[in-house]
């Protein structure tokens, strides 16, 4: 595997075409499913995803740092290395900052699209359920790119593949299981789910859809992170991962919210 390719003698990272890919597949079915709501705007969707884009940049990486808190905990405990000189400085945030979290960048995302929402005075439900489903799409062309650098690999497994050349070092010299490939056809599948809900329900509830999503892929990545074998660079917390826990968190936060819009819609048909 490779982390680059070479085109008409150009060099391009796999995990930036990925994601490329990713954003124009996932605008275009933006286009498709914001059909289906009333009320929602095509230029608006260009501010919350410069919005979102924004919280989830930012937070993918401060996620990454609360997953290295080890490493943070020796630099506060060892400042004088810290600010011994400005390269050794910048080198211990590269190493800290330097990755990113994909629930991090969910949640900024989240975060920096609904602050826009609330400011522009939008629909949040409406834009949120034609978004919802190119979460999942995005997510998919994310992990074929993380599959191709050979990051967030999986375990050790007699069916996979040999890394020679990946981004983590210690993914390399052993057969692992293409879990990133799993996880991208899940999400795949996820975002079909997602899709068909907004195409056949035509009564479902409005703002419902992103915690449909948040139903179904805590469960997903609470599984397959038993099979990832980056162990060394990520945060566990007790016998679990940080992704984990993340993953039962919005795992029971979606349950209290649909069971908040399923009785809220029950109410009002009783009035």
């Amino acid at each position: 595997m490779f982390s680059t390719a070479d085109t008409l003698g150009m060099e391009f990272p796999f995990y930036g075409l990925a994601t490329a890919a990713g954003i124009f597949f996932a605008f275009l079915l933006l286009r498709f499913t914001s059909e289906k709501r009333e009320g929602t705007d095509a230029l608006e969707y260009i501010f919350i995803a410069v919005c979102g884009g924004i919280g989830a940049f930012i937070t993918a990486h401060i996620f990454y740092a609360l997953a290295q808190y080890k490493k943070v905990a020796f630099i506060i405990g060892h400042t004088d290395r810290l600010f011994s000189s400005f390269r050794m400085f910048c080198l211990y945030m590269i190493d800290i900052f330097g990755g990113m979290v994909f629930y991090g960048g969910l949640i900024g995302a989240c975060i920096g699209a609904y602050i826009y929402m609330r400011r522009a005075k939008l629909d949040v439900g409406a834009y949120a359920d034609t978004i919802a489903p190119c979460i999942p799409l995005f997510h998919a062309f994310g992990r074929v790119g993380c599959f191709l650098v050979g990051c967030c690999y999986g375990i050790e497994s007699s069916f996979g593949v040999v890394y020679h050349n990946a981004a983590a070092e210690s993914a390399n010299g052993v057969c692992r299981l293409p879990i990133q490939l799993f996880e991208a056809g899940e999400n795949l599948i996820i975002c079909l789910v997602l899709t068909l809900i907004l195409y056949r329900c035509r009564n479902i509830e409005k703002g419902i859809l992103i915690w449909i999503y948040g139903l179904i892929y805590p469960v997903v990545r609470f599984i397959n992170e038993f099979f990832r074998g980056d162990t060394e660079e990520r945060g566990y917390f007790g016998a679990l991962s940080t992704s984990q826990w993340i993953s039962i968190f919005i795992f029971v936060l979606s349950v209290f919210m649909v069971t908040k819009i399923i009785l809220k819609r029950k109410r009002s048909d009783m009035l």
